[in-house]
């Protein structure tokens, strides 16, 4: 049973220079329209440097009530997400669905993420895809910022009632606004599905360099895109065995099983290099016990063409690989 990823950002009340001008003047504003209600004429004492000492204490004492009703707000909404958590572990989910609601009205996005995944895997109630998008776009909005990405996802995914591209695309952005690398890796790979199919092949280059971004952030799934388009040339994108190499070894070192097969391949067909058929013996036996049909099938045509010395060293190169 998969759940939300819950948001890291802390929920806080932050009131700039501004908001504190504004504050204490609001605050004046009041003890005049008071005094005045009472008939009573402003004291001497709060006149000149007194007044604004006075005007200062106010603003202070102002603030600690805001932060006080902020933080007072933030722990009844965690312990009310605990209850919610209880009722969950119980598998009483209209009551947990009730307790996160009373948590998403205080502003917890947590709560909120919640509400969005129990309306998609329908716990508790019918699914609704259309519910599900509601709440997970209200927690983006109260600082949830990685649920862009699932939004994306859901209007890209969804049921026909919330498929959306354009949607899509609008939520895959703001993730790349705010730096999110899913985001960059996710809507890269939208753009060179298209390109596959032959449609938005212009788009590539802006593709390609999100998928550097990402790379360069260390996101594990970029170095895939980037060695498939060096190795296929999708959509017109330049063919370099070199990037290819660069891009697959990497992630074939990692232990992905795909692009343990791919390096498998350049290392047999001699792609941008000489051919090395041990190398290639090697990387497709660990394919192959990934489960890779491609490194499979290299290794099988290897074993009938390489001689049983070269087979064995092979072998002992991948053990050896295995046991780093």
């Amino acid at each position: 049973m998969s759940e939300p990823v819950h948001s890291h950002r802390p929920d806080a009340v932050l009131i700039d220079t501004p908001a504190v001008i504004l504050l204490s003047y609001s605050g004046f504003i009041l003890l005049k329209q008071l005094q005045s209600s009472l008939g009573t004429a402003t004291p001497p004492l709060l006149t000149g440097k007194s007044a604004m000492t006075h005007l200062l204490r106010f603003t202070l004492l102002l603030l600690m009530l805001l932060g006080g009703l902020a933080c007072n707000a933030q722990e009844q909404s965690v312990d009310i997400e605990a209850r919610a958590q209880q009722y969950i572990k119980d598998g009483d989910w209209n009551a947990a669905r009730e307790a996160f609601i009373e948590a998403a009205q205080q502003g917890s996005p947590t709560a909120m993420a919640y509400l969005g995944w129990i309306h998609e895997e329908g716990h508790g109630v019918e699914a609704n895809d259309a519910l599900a998008v509601i709440w997970y776009g209200q927690a983006v909005k109260a600082g949830a910022d990685h649920l862009a990405v699932k939004l994306g996802w859901l209007h890209l995914s969804g049921s026909e009632a919330i498929r959306s591209r354009e949607l899509s695309e609008q939520w895959f952005l703001y993730g790349i606004e705010q730096g999110d690398l899913d985001a960059h890796v996710a809507l890269s790979s939208l753009l060179i599905a298209d390109a596959q199919g032959g449609k938005n092949t212009h788009r590539l280059d802006q593709a390609q360099e999100w998928l550097l971004k990402a790379h360069q952030g260390e996101h594990q799934v970029a170095k895939y895109f980037l060695a498939r388009l060096y190795l296929e040339g999708i959509g017109g994108h330049p063919v370099d065995y070199d990037m290819a190499h660069h891009y697959t070894l990497l992630g074939a070192e990692e232990g992905h099983p795909q692009m343990q097969g791919w390096l498998a391949h350049i290392y047999k067909e001699g792609l941008g290099r000489e051919p090395d058929p041990v190398e290639a013996a090697k990387w497709a036996i660990l394919a192959a016990i990934g489960g890779d049909s491609v490194g499979s099938g290299i290794y099988a045509t290897l074993e009938q063409e390489l001689s049983e010395s070269m087979m064995n060293t092979a072998r002992q190169l991948a053990m050896d690989w295995a046991a780093r």
